[in-house]
Formats: C-alpha cells, sequence, structure tokens
C-alpha cells in the first residue's frame, strides 16, 4: 500500500514540475512592429532618417541605423530612441565621415 501511495505522489510530483516548466517557457509571442507599417523620412544631407511606425500593442521599437566610414569601410550603429506603441524614432550618421549602408526597425 505504502508503494501505491508513495507511487501516485511521486507521479504527481512530476506532473506538476512538467506542468511548471510549461508555464515557465511558455510564454506568448511579442507583438511587433512591421516595417511595412512604417512611413521612412530621408535627409541624406545630414545622414539622418526617422521612422513614423503605427503600433497598436504597445510594444517597444526603435530605429537602427548602420553606418559605414568613408576612410576605412568600418561600421557603427546609430539607435534612435525607444518608442512604445506608434510614434517617431530617428538616429542619425554623422554625415561627413560616413554613409547610411542600412536601416532597420528592432523591436524590443
Amino acid at each position: 500500500m505504502f508503494t501505491v501511495v508513495r507511487a501516485r505522489a511521486g507521479a504527481a510530483a512530476v506532473v506538476i514540475g512538467v506542468m511548471s516548466v510549461l508555464a515557465v517557457t511558455a510564454r506568448p509571442a511579442q507583438a511587433a512592429v512591421n516595417p511595412a507599417n512604417c512611413q521612412f523620412g530621408y535627409d541624406l544631407s545630414i545622414g539622418r532618417v526617422a521612422a513614423d511606425c503605427w503600433n497598436s500593442t504597445g510594444s517597444g521599437w526603435y530605429i537602427q541605423l548602420t553606418c559605414e566610414r568613408f576612410a576605412n569601410g568600418n561600421h557603427y550603429y546609430a539607435r534612435g530612441s525607444i518608442v512604445y506603441g506608434s510614434g517617431v524614432s530617428a538616429a542619425q550618421c554623422n554625415a561627413h565621415l560616413s554613409e547610411i549602408a542600412d536601416v532597420e526597425i528592432v523591436n524590443i
């Protein structure tokens, strides 16, 4: 009889353990800003790009520019302000020393 009780208690502990692991690891997917919901404004004379994005979920995002230096081709990043929900994020490369190599919306 004690072995049956121990087996049931052990099985219950395993089930509780598995359920708690699933509860911790099964998180809802984060909402993301779709770049198709953004309008981009460029001022290439100063190396500035602004993204005006619509985001109904309230999740965070920002614009990130990859800037390429004229002198040696090395890259650095220029990041805009973090926006939660809809809004505008802008970033700027140093137009005297580099050019814009890539524009990306980063979801956080």
